[in-house]
């Protein structure tokens, strides 16, 4: 069964998140999409017949300026022909000439001489005329076309810039909205929704100086809290550097009639030399605070599971209900609270075998919370099992493959095309994209009925804060400008800004902003490495 939430009343004891997605979501949303580009259409008061014909005519102009840029090309091709022949027809020539006047040549090697240099001169004349004219001829034909499909081009431009400028990055949150009522998304990341997170789930500022917040978005699901956070990290690493030296050396050897002979060798001699290395990159994570199994921690990671087939899941689970069988006997044994789970699928591809609370967990992961998860964990709809799943007390934490590479702020200008059709494509379908990675990323906690039956008791919210914006807010506003404005001129790696709070200045506030980052020095490293000369030689490693 099917509830449709949000707008018809909810029924927890049989909502399936992935069947409500692919049965009422998925279509709902593409509708509501298509529905919010054909308003702003009519409001723009575009002629869809009239760019229809436009983007036909650009289409009909560029085969145009394809066939004429294929034929200037084969016209380049024959003239570089020929000027290759021209110059080994004189080579050829000034040589066989050469030859056949020296001591000891023949008439014909002269006369063959002076047939290359007349076809030199007959390639010569085609080429500053014939060839040249086709080509100018060719050029200009080519350069008439372009003319043309730019003119027809920028009439379509022209014709689609009162839609263009219609699009706002709020209208994907308000189809999301629109959508799923039940998710509400905040204009930004205010101290409110911070403090709420911070002092009641355990939520931490950022202090980490190898990571900065690049973008944030907050809101809340079922009423619950959420942040979503992409921070740009550096982290050391061990990087392998190699280095060569060829080496000579010569041996003496002695032939059948005893004749001393010299053997040269030659081998080249390869080192290596490691040494920590800053590597950068970006992190997505989804935090959501929720009241829920209080006591509870516990983590698992991805295993994509869905690239597996049935029966290499069922040797999975097999082999993973022996593991999870001796680790509950060495709890007994240690006196330790793990125990196995009545669903030994959920069990194995799920994991959490690091719980702390196993009456809690329980109460978490019902039947009908396990079968939500497994059928996450084993359906491509949803990705898979590409996401790991943090619980911290009151704090969780959901990392996906697919949320890596999702545009957390929508980019209006991927929608921008001369092409109306290609523009509602390109509208439509990243938008279902944008809403498919949201949904997904709240799934798995939204399979569990009881984060949706638990509501946020009340909090008391300060009237006045000592800042007005939060170190995630204003860390994401920084890195809006050029890292350049901000690193140290020696720099040679990338810059990771930090932001610390100075001082509030009424609705504003003062911001130091840290830049971190690194100088590469050249350096040469010698490794002594043995040599087939039975020495030892220093290998440079830079």
């Amino acid at each position: 069964m099917i509830v449709e939430r949000g707008w018809n009343m909810k029924a927890l004891d049989d909502f399936e998140p992935l069947s409500y997605y692919k049965e009422v979501l998925k279509d709902s949303f593409r509708k509501n999409a298509e529905e919010c580009f054909d308003a702003l259409v009519k409001k723009s008061g575009i002629d869809a017949e009239e760019n229809k014909r436009t983007v036909a005519r650009y289409n009909a102009a560029s085969a145009k300026v394809a066939s004429a840029k294929k034929k200037l090309d084969s016209c380049k091709l024959l003239r570089g022909i020929t000027i290759f022949f021209l110059i080994a027809a004189v080579i050829a020539g000034i040589v066989l000439i050469l030859s056949g006047a020296g001591e000891g040549g023949a008439w014909w090697l002269i006369l063959i001489g002076a047939l290359c240099l007349a076809l030199a001169v007959v390639l010569l004349v085609l080429l500053c005329t014939k060839i040249k004219n086709i080509l100018r001829i060719r050029e200009q034909k080519y350069n008439d076309a372009v003319a043309k499909a730019n003119a027809i081009l920028e009439e379509a431009w022209a014709q689609m810039r009162p839609l263009l400028k219609l699009f706002t990055q709020e209208m994907t949150r308000a189809l999301v909205e629109k959508t799923y009522p039940d998710v509400r998304i905040d204009d930004h990341f205010d101290m409110r929704k911070f403090e709420l997170m911070s002092r009641k789930y355990g939520l931490g500022e950022n202090d980490d100086t190898s990571s900065s917040t690049v973008c944030v978005l907050s809101g809340t699901a079922d009423q619950s809290p959420f942040l979503y956070v992409r921070d740009y990290n550096c982290h050391m690493y061990t990087h392998t550097y190699q280095g060569s030296l060829v080496i000579h050396w010569v041996t003496y050897t002695y032939d059948s009639k005893g004749r001393r002979r010299a053997v040269h060798h030659t081998q080249t001699l390869t080192a290596t030399y490691s040494a920590p290395a800053p590597s950068y990159g970006y992190n997505t994570r989804l935090y959501y605070g929720n009241e829920a199994a209080p006591d509870l921690s516990f983590s698992r990671q991805p295993a994509y599971t869905h690239t597996l087939s049935e029966a290499q899941v069922e040797r999975k689970v097999k082999k993973g209900r022996k593991r999870l069988q001796k680790n509950a006997r060495r709890a007994i044994e240690e006196g330790g609270s793990f125990t196995e789970m009545g669903n030994a699928e959920f069990d194995v591809l799920f994991g959490a075998t690091d719980r702390d609370n196993e009456v809690q967990f329980r109460l978490m992961f019902t039947p009908l919370a396990q079968k939500n998860l497994i059928s996450l964990i084993r359906s491509n709809e949803a990705y898979g099992d590409d996401f790991s799943f943090v619980k911290k007390r009151m704090l969780n934490c959901i990392r996906s493959e697919h949320a890596q590479h999702w545009q957390i702020e929508p980019d209006v200008k991927r929608y921008h095309s001369y092409d109306l059709a290609v523009c509602r494509r390109q509208f439509v379908d990243q938008n279902c994209e944008y809403f498919r990675s949201l949904y997904f990323d709240l799934a798995p906690l939204q399979s569990i009925p009881l984060y949706q039956m638990t509501k946020p008791k009340e909090f008391i919210y300060r009237h006045v804060y000592y800042r007005n914006c939060t170190s995630f807010e204003t860390e994401a506003l920084a890195n809006r400008f050029p890292a350049r404005y901000f690193a140290h001129k020696d720099t040679k790696t990338d810059v990771i800004l930090k932001t610390q709070f100075v001082q509030k200045d009424g609705l504003a506030d003062k911001v130091r902003v840290n830049a971190y980052s690194f100088d590469a020095v050249p350096r040469v490293a010698y490794i002594s490495v043995a040599g087939g000369d039975g020495l030892i030689h220093s290998v440079p490693v830079e």
